[in-house]
């Protein structure tokens, strides 16, 4: 019988227990090997995993970890984007781009949301399941008029599959069906810059869709707020300035490995 249910955390035996998830659904549950989904706390992952190689986490090792980890990326974000804020803040008549965020993790939508507030972002969030955000891209982007979409969740690269497959991965298709809705709103890079993807996420379809920026150029696990810092670092840039893949990869957590993209326009405004 499992000893584990919905919304433990765990960690992998077989992964040296370096990120923790929580347990968001038990496949199988009468056989004699259940099959665990996990979701990243603060990674952008979904895996799925025997109950043989969990660890169940106590509450307070859950709390001191992801404490460390919320510091450390929240610092990573204002050691970098700090003087476009103070830039912004010292110059009243500017207006930053509108971000629409739409995502699978309420938890991650928070901190997100969190970010932008303190950036002075306007920003719309929206929660829905990967599978689900194909059917309202369309509504979202009509109500919100955004500068800049973000459309993220959890992902992961099915183990021993073939990268150059969209089958491999469990949900780059709903982000690069998503890119596509929104290139139909709004075909001008310029004008619509989207960030879409997750963990290991399937970069180069999701950029051939009509991205701005996406990940994983190097198939791997990126951080929950990467979506947001590259749509703070675009919505206070300048419109007659341009970002670069290379400033991106300063700033996020996970790097050039983790988010990649072109050269991009700038929303701040000045009335």
């Amino acid at each position: 019988m499992s000893m584990l249910k919905i919304g433990d955390i765990v960690t992998r035996k077989s992964h040296g227990q370096d990120i923790y998830f929580i347990v968001t659904d038990i496949q199988n549950k009468d056989s004699s090997k259940p099959v665990y989904i996990l979701r990243g706390l603060f990674y952008r992952i979904i895996v799925d995993a025997f109950e043989d190689d969990l660890v169940k986490k106590d509450s307070r090792s859950t709390r001191i970890n992801l404490r460390r980890d919320l510091t450390m990326a929240r610092s990573n974000a204002y050691r970098q984007i700090f003087t476009s804020r103070c830039f912004l803040f010292s110059k009243p008549r500017q207006r930053p781009g509108k971000v629409l965020h739409i995502d699978s993790s309420e938890s991650f939508l928070k901190m997100c949301r969190n970010l932008y507030k303190e950036a002075g972002i306007t920003s719309r969030e929206y929660l829905a399941p990967e599978s689900e955000q194909p059917n309202i891209i369309k509504r979202a982007l009509a109500e919100t008029k955004p500068d800049i979409l973000v459309v993220t969740g959890h992902d992961s690269l099915k183990k021993g599959s073939d990268p150059n497959l969209l089958d491999s991965y469990r949900n780059s298709k709903y982000f690069i069906e998503c890119v596509k809705e929104a290139r139909k709103y709004q075909p001008d890079y310029d004008k619509l810059c989207i960030f879409a993807g997750a963990c290991q996420s399937y970069f180069e379809a999701i950029m051939q869709a009509g991205a701005n920026f996406a990940s994983s150029p190097g198939r791997i696990n990126i951080n929950a707020l990467d979506p947001a810092i590259v749509s703070e670092k675009v919505a206070l840039t300048n419109k007659d300035n341009y970002v670069t893949p290379e400033e991106v990869s300063k700033l996020t957590i996970s790097g050039s490995k983790g988010i990649g993209g072109i050269k991009t326009r700038g929303h701040l405004t000045v009335l």
